[in-house]
């Protein structure tokens, strides 16, 4: 649950970095929504293709800030994520490993029980052979 809390957090602030960057990037650079959208997400992610670029300096020294501030925050949630399904992967791997333990217990009981019977079964035949002699 405590994971759970850390991602919805994280989540949330990316969320509200996303859209400050929108705000920002279109009042500051002129773009529209999309392109603020855009420049956000590929600055958040750190793709930066280059296409666009802050051309005023308020524009670029908020962007070197935004990158600081968003890229350790998008790292933290994708860790969270998979942090959260390497754990999940673990819990199914050790539930299988248990029930082919179980399995392993089931079979080997049937396997002293089988030797058993054919001892038994040895055992009468050799009686019944020492009788008829």
């Amino acid at each position: 649950m405590k994971r759970f809390s850390a991602l919805l957090a994280a989540l949330f602030v990316v969320f509200v970095l996303l859209i400050f960057g929108i705000w920002f990037f279109s009042h500051s650079e002129g773009w529209s929504l999309v392109d603020s959208f855009y420049f956000s997400v590929m600055t958040l992610t750190t793709v930066g293709y280059g296409d666009l670029v802050p051309t005023h300096d308020l524009s670029k020294v908020v962007t070197a800030i935004y990158g600081f501030v968003s890229i350790p925050i998008v790292l933290f949630m994708f860790g969270v994520i998979a942090e959260n399904y390497f754990e999940n992967r673990m819990k199914g791997i050790e539930r299988r490993m248990r029930e082919i333990m179980s399995q392993e217990k089931e079979i080997e009981e049937a396997i002293e029980e089988t030797e058993e019977k054919i001892e038994e079964t040895e055992e009468s035949i050799e009686n019944k052979l020492a009788k008829n002699k």
